[in-house]
């Protein structure tokens, strides 16, 4: 039996208490779905129809019910019923979808096929899907999820409440915390990128004079002794890697959303709420305050302190700090109001060669109608 039940179907009034919106039509109508209206297939759903390209859609749904923004109407003698909310919609919708959302298909207790180490801990309610490993002195906390082919490698703790999702991988000695959600391939705690030449090597004498030098023959390992301490209510999306610490750990805070293929290196801390999209790649010892948001696509050069409530655009290459509650973009990333003022100087400055050229020309046509002038009043020096 899953630990997850499917939903229950739900009235429009109960919905509309939830969320906070208005009822049109009969409030006691039942659904059990909530979909796009082109994909609502049976009366029993609501037709999510917020914002302006869905809307326009509704008349060809099959939905007895529709959820509309605040200024939208809702046909009565087409729907059973319908709700209006906010322009907030896009907080209805995340209570729609978590309230609607599907099973996750697994069953209780330990599966046959799973290795389980006799020193490891399982705690009461937890699922551990076919083929997982856990390792010595590991720790699955109550009602914690591991899905088929996970690894929990030794000494390593999974808090109460988490779902590891398929081809997950938890080094020794992680913690992760409770309410997690880690999606597929996420790797936490691999070693970080921790390597020195033994002779001075080709970047640090570059950084020193400019110039490749020095070259790389022997490249010695440096060693990761920390782990990687993942907070509560994290989310890690699919195939996002976090490196354990060099000396101590890398530290993941309470409520931080990371998407699909993000690298975070060694020693890096991130603060409480931080949103990371997808492609960031974090070097060493990055320092990330709480609140912060992180384009798709930024990198962000090692050592750097990033302030709390900061927003680096998407494409961005931070090389330098960046100040509390600003918005950084471009490469380099510099604030906002500083990288338009010099765009706005680049197309003043190209209007003024536009215009600069154009004088020439001018002075130069004006040149040769006085030499012709002077040619034909035989005025020639």
């Amino acid at each position: 039996m899953p630990l997850l039940s499917a939903p229950e179907p739900k009235s429009l009034n109960v919905i509309a208490t939830e969320l906070e919106a208005d009822v049109v039509g009969d409030g006691s109508f039942e659904v059990s779905a909530v979909a796009h209206p082109v994909f609502a297939q049976h009366e029993a759903t609501l037709a999510l129809a917020m914002d302006k390209g869905s809307y326009a859609l509704l008349g060809t749904t099959h939905a007895g019910a529709a959820i509309v923004s605040k200024g939208m109407e809702i046909d009565t003698a087409r729907f059973k019923g319908g709700l209006i909310v906010s322009d907030r919609f896009r907080v209805a919708l995340a209570k729609l979808t978590q309230t609607f959302s599907p099973p996750i298909s697994f069953a209780d207790g330990i599966h046959e096929t799973a290795v389980i180490d006799p020193t490891a801990h399982v705690r009461d309610g937890a699922s551990i899907g076919p083929l997982c490993v856990v390792g010595a002195d590991a720790e699955i906390g109550p009602g914690a999820v591991l899905l088929s082919q996970v690894t929990v490698a030794a000494g390593s703790q999974v808090g109460g409440g988490s779902i590891l999702h398929p081809g997950v991988r938890i080094g020794e000695n992680c913690a992760i915390g409770q309410g997690c959600i880690l999606h597929h391939n996420a790797s936490i705690g691999a070693d970080g990128f921790g390597f020195v030449t033994a002779d001075e090597g080709s970047i640090e004498r570059a950084q020193r004079t400019g110039e490749v030098t020095a070259f790389n023959y022997e490249i010695l390992r440096i060693n990761s002794l920390g782990n990687v301490i993942v907070g509560d209510g994290v989310e890690i999306g699919a195939s996002s890697c976090i490196d354990r610490g060099t000396l101590g750990p890398t530290r993941i805070s309470d409520g931080v959303k990371i998407d699909n293929l993000v690298q975070i290196g060694h020693n890096v801390a991130i603060g409480e709420n931080t949103m990371i999209a997808g492609g960031v790649g974090i070097a060493g010892s990055v320092k990330i305050g709480d609140r912060v948001v992180i384009g798709g696509n930024v990198g962000i050069a090692d050592h750097k302190n990033i302030g709390d409530d900061s927003i680096i655009a998407g494409m961005a290459g931070v090389i330098s700090d960046v100040e509390p509650k600003s918005v950084y973009v471009g490469y380099p990333a510099r604030p906002l109001k500083q990288t338009t003022a010099l765009e706005m100087d680049k197309l003043r400055t190209g209007k003024a060669l536009r215009d600069l050229r154009s004088l020439i020309q001018r002075v130069d046509r004006l040149e040769n109608e006085a030499g012709e002038r002077r040619e034909q009043s035989g005025d020639v020096e």
